[in-house]
């Protein structure tokens, strides 16, 4: 299979017919360099198609279809819309921080970790740095797997025992998956009713487990390498566009033939379980209950549903919204001082889950959420 440039998220997949699946290319020159290197590298390259718009038109899964991909240096969220006449790309969110972030992040974990043990720093020596790049992707699954995970390095003082724990990878990792966190809660506020699809090969990330149950879609589901191959096989045939264009599609017609049961996983993610959502907010002894029209928080009287002390420190005049609709309860951030949810700042939207509590700017003023029988 051909390469993409590192610019791009991902290799494409090919299909039959000249077809090729990519993730959203960043821009058009970024596409046009990749058609360059298939035509180069002896490929008949008659378009493109969005994979998770292939995926919704082949898959009959509750809609929209949420698709991670990772590559090596970045993180794609596409989100696709399947209707009854077809499938179309409704979104898409390209984030930095790919695997070689990733490994970046374990290189120091396990430089630390050697130096604190033996005072033996393997970055000193460009062999032990390349050996350990390639090897620490290994290690982590096989920590994540196992629970931890060792290397022997062949120091000048003899031979070294590199361990390393799932734990330790996945804290190293952290701030790398941090935006594919908070962009996931986003997504999930307004999209929780559908469904996650997951590759398999970033189940093998210490710590993304935790990353994807907090993002609480209604279900989430692995898929194997070979999905989107065989997604590409139902494509119909088509003619080539006039004047030798290639086209790029995100937006398709239904395909024939469901996919086969055992490509589809469902992912044991507490999460994906039904949970209590908020139906009122607490404020000064009083419950308000949250309605599809939204209660908008600020120290706007003028603009604010329920107005706040004008004379708080970090509060905007229109600070943010709470909305309940299909028994979902989401706050929708509009400050400039931000929002915080548990004390995890709301990066656009986040779900309210009852029993929660919302930070409004810093210091700010704190409001509990809470779900009231009969509501």
């Amino acid at each position: 299979m051909a390469r993409a440039p590192d610019n791009e998220q991902l290799p494409p997949v090919e299909g039959a017919d000249g077809w090729f699946a990519l993730a959203p290319p960043p821009d058009t020159t970024a596409l046009g360099e990749l058609l360059q290197r298939l035509r180069a590298g002896g490929q008949s390259v008659r378009g493109f198609v969005d994979r998770a718009t292939l995926l919704a038109a082949w898959l009959e899964l509750p809609a929209p279809l949420v698709v991670l991909e990772w590559s090596r240096s970045r993180t794609s969220i596409s989100v696709a819309a399947r209707a009854t006449d077809g499938a179309s790309l409704r979104r898409q969110v390209s984030l930095p921080g790919g695997a070689r972030a990733l490994t970046s992040a374990w290189l120091e974990l396990a430089r630390a970790t050697l130096v604190q043990q033996t005072r033996f720093d393997p970055l000193h020596d460009l062999r032990h740095e390349a050996r350990l790049r390639a090897e620490l992707p290994r290690l982590a699954a096989a920590a994540a797997h196992g629970g931890q995970a060792g290397l022997a390095i062949e120091a000048a003082t003899g031979q070294l025992e590199l361990q390393l724990t799932r734990d330790q990878f996945a804290a190293a990792a952290a701030a790398v998956l941090q935006p594919l966190a908070a962009a996931l809660r986003s997504l999930a506020a307004v999209n929780g009713n559908g469904t996650l699809l997951v590759p398999e090969a970033m189940l093998e990330i210490p710590g993304i487990t935790a990353v994807l149950d907090g993002a609480r879609f209604a279900r989430a589901l692995r898929f194997d390498a070979g999905l989107v191959t065989r997604a590409l096989q139902q494509l119909p045939a088509s003619p080539a566009a006039a004047g030798g264009a290639v086209p790029y599609r995100t937006q398709l017609p239904l395909l024939a033939g469901p996919a086969p049961a055992p490509v589809l996983v469902p992912l044991e993610l507490p999460g994906t379980q039904p949970e209590v959502m908020a139906t009122h907010v607490v404020y000064r002894g009083r419950a308000v209950p949250l309605t599809a029209d939204g209660v908008v928080l600020g120290r706007d009287a003028a603009q604010s549903t329920l107005p706040l002390p004008e004379g708080s420190a970090g509060l905007s005049r229109r600070h943010c919204t709470l909305r309940r609709e299909a028994g979902r309860s989401q706050v929708i951030d509009h400050s400039h001082y931000g929002t915080w949810l548990d004390g995890a700042r709301v990066r656009g939207r986040a779900l309210l889950p009852a029993g929660s509590t919302l930070r409004l700017g810093e210091p700010g003023v704190e409001l509990q959420l809470v779900a009231l029988e009969g509501a």
